[in-house]
């Protein structure tokens, strides 16, 4: 009906280059919108704002000069007098301009201007006779021109515009004011004003938001009606467990454990993600919560993303559950056919025991009896299928998300829309504040006088690198070297080495040397950054710090700091001013929720996380970062929307549902 051929222009040629750019019918031409748009709109000299993109005419006054500086890439410069006063203009791969340009042509450029230097360096060159007061749409697609494009948009927009329907409900439209789809259609591809722009943006903004929240608050308030089994567990059980832990539990722990526990009990399946800064103690609020479940008759299964972080959980929990009744079983693929064999045994014939492991939990042999609770830490690193795996092992289990990365509330709201959150701010009275320092790579010898005086006093040291070997392409410390260098200059002392290329039996006899304080100084990559537990370690340093997100740097400096001694970071990076003002955020706060906050904003959602729903955050306008406003907006109006009934049956919601229908039958849910 809507065959890319019924466009003029369109043959056989132009459909495959379309069809390359998953573009195969007429809707979606109309549906493909700008990226962004190039304004041209002339201004005066006295207008312009030095390194800011603008449009000015003038008058040639030089022959172009083009200098060939390597292959596939030239520089253009030719001098030019704009109102009176002269400068010299530059652009890079347009040498084909030189036949065009000469001395006495007036031109219109484009570029950014510097007046203390008289220069400017152009993006775009047009002679003043072809030039029109314009707004340009730039689509960005490979191997067809934007002109040519646009004109495809506009001519579907004719063909078909009036077939595609406005999904917004009405009611929305207005309150906020919003251009209706069929306003958008008329000017998205053909913009004349700067009103115009705002006008796009405000309603694809809107409607990409409002359709996200519409999708995630759908899934949450359908998981809450999803039935799970009643967990009746024995009250006297779990306090007496929170009664003989060595410390008292803080407000906030007190506070999640009661969340968990409220829903753990409940007639619904809980879908709950519970976050906090490193070192807030969320163990301990799961190992209460797995006591609640165990006392049921229900098993659990504990899954992390790591050996190292699923053994140190072992061996925690081991140590809490020491007085208890329950089996603790340990699973992962490294063992032995027989332990493996003996331990399946145990999780097939036994209602209530605690299952910890790595992705070994979800392996087609492992039968569960009665599995009633998952908890999966680090979730992040897990794929939607492997935890849909774990979870399908019993029927309808309580699934409890850990991450020890504090998640911004913006991203919260759109990662985590479809969860129940509770959150952990505040940190065990005896932990102490680790401080944080800048070095420069000059400074390494002072670094290295800090190393001997830790290690003078019996303490040990974590050295981490951003890369394991050393690379032909990037100039960073590599493990392999750092290592020759500390076992080189602390002669006297043990010093470690732990990557993820190390098998991992190597890897287990590395962190139990170095947790008896027998390797005194561990280098390391960041398979360290969670999970590791020794009390004794005081110093961390990260060298090439600038490589790593404000949010793994902390990660890595709660390694340390895990006793009542005092505790140093030392950040050591290559100079630049940018890495020297985003690193010194880290010497200010110790607080993890402000850092992920910052971290957000300077790297975006993709590098903060990029997992889970990342697909659905592709957006065309929309930035949860700069447009957390409207994001609240929008997920308050698509709840009010869906919780009530009445909506269903509402003409006016109809295709809202049908958009939400076709969205979830294309999605990978988790």
């Amino acid at each position: 009906m809507s065959a890319l051929e019924t466009i003029k222009g369109i043959g056989p040629k132009m459909k495959e280059k379309l069809n390359r750019n998953d573009i195969y019918d007429c809707f979606a031409i109309i549906n493909r919108f700008p990226s962004r748009y190039e304004i041209f709109h002339l201004i005066e000299l006295k207008d312009v704002v030095d390194q800011k993109r603008v449009t000015l005419g003038g008058k040639i006054t030089s022959p172009p000069v083009v200098n060939y500086i390597r292959r596939n890439f030239n520089r253009l410069t030719f001098n030019l007098i704009i109102e009176n006063r002269s400068f010299k203009a530059v652009i890079f791969n347009r040498d084909y301009l030189k036949n065009i340009l000469d001395v006495g042509v007036e031109i219109v450029i484009t570029g950014s201007v510097d007046r203390l230097k008289n220069t400017i360096t152009a993006t775009t060159l047009k002679l003043k006779k072809n030039f029109k007061n314009e707004i340009e749409p730039i689509y960005n697609i490979d191997r067809i021109s934007d002109h040519q494009f646009n004109t495809f948009a506009q001519a579907a927009i004719k063909e078909y515009g009036n077939l595609i329907k406005d999904e917004l409900p009405t009611s929305l439209i207005k309150k906020y004011r919003l251009i209706s789809y069929k306003e958008l259609l008329r000017i998205v591809h053909n913009p004349v004003t700067n009103k115009d722009l705002l006008k796009i943006d405000r309603r694809i903004k809107y409607e990409e938001l409002f359709k996200f929240q519409f999708k995630m608050q759908y899934l949450k308030l359908k998981n809450k009606s999803k039935k799970s089994l009643i967990k009746k567990y024995d009250i006297k059980e779990v306090k007496d467990f929170i009664a003989k832990l060595p410390f008292e539990l803080t407000n906030d722990q007190k506070h999640v454990t009661n969340e968990i526990i409220k829903d753990i009990k409940s007639p619904y399946v809980m879908n709950r993600l519970l976050q906090g800064d490193t070192g807030c103690g969320k163990t301990v609020v799961a190992a209460i919560t797995v006591v609640s479940v165990l006392s049921a008759g229900y098993q659990v299964a504990l899954m992390a993303p790591t050996e190292i972080l699923a053994k140190q959980h072992h061996k925690t929990m081991s140590k809490y559950f020491s007085n208890a009744d329950y089996k603790i079983v340990y699973l992962s693929g490294k063992l032995s056919t027989s332990e493996r064999k003996e331990k399946l045994e145990i999780i097939k014939n036994n209602p209530n025991v605690l299952i910890i492991g790595t992705h070994a939990l979800f392996s087609d042999d492992v039968r569960y009896n009665n599995l009633g609770y998952v908890i999966t830490d680090e979730q992040h690193r897990f794929g939607v299928n492997q935890r849909k795996k774990l979870r399908e092992k019993g029927f309808n289990p309580d699934v409890l998300y850990m991450s020890a990365t504090p998640i911004p509330r913006t991203l919260a709201i759109s990662l985590f829309g479809d969860m129940d959150i509770s959150t952990i701010r505040e940190k065990p009275k005896n932990r102490t504040k680790v401080e944080t320092k800048l070095f420069t790579k000059n400074q390494l010898d002072l670094v290295y006088l800090l190393v001997a005086e830790e290690l003078k006093q019996q303490h040990q040291v974590y050295v981490v690198t951003p890369l394991i070997l050393e690379s032909e392409t990037l100039d960073l410390s590599n493990a392999q070297k750092v290592y020759k260098e500390f076992s080189s200059r602390f002669k006297d002392y043990y010093v470690g080495l732990l990557h993820s290329k190390i098998k991992s039996e190597d890897k287990d006899q590395v962190m139990k040397l170095f947790e008896d304080n027998e390797i005194n100084i561990l280098i390391s990559t960041t398979v360290i950054e969670v999970g590791v537990d020794v009390p004794n370690a005081t110093l961390m340093i990260v060298l090439d710090s600038e490589r790593f997100g404000l949010s793994q740097l902390h990660q890595l400096r709660g390694r340390i700091g895990r006793s009542s001694l005092k505790s140093y970071c030392l950040l050591v990076y290559n100079e630049t001013d940018k890495a020297k003002e985003r690193l010194e955020i880290l010497e200010k706060t110790d607080d993890g929720f402000k850092l992920s906050e910052e971290d957000l904003r300077l790297r975006g959602p993709g590098d903060f996380f990029g997992y889970r729903q990342s697909g659905d955050m592709k957006f065309k306008k929309a930035s949860i970062v700069r447009d957390a406003k409207i994001l609240e907006i929008a997920r308050n109006d698509a709840l009010a929307i869906l919780i009530n009934k009445e909506s269903y049956r509402a003409k006016e919601y109809a295709l809202m549902f049908n958009y939400l229908k076709n969205v979830l039958r294309k999605s990978n849910l988790d």
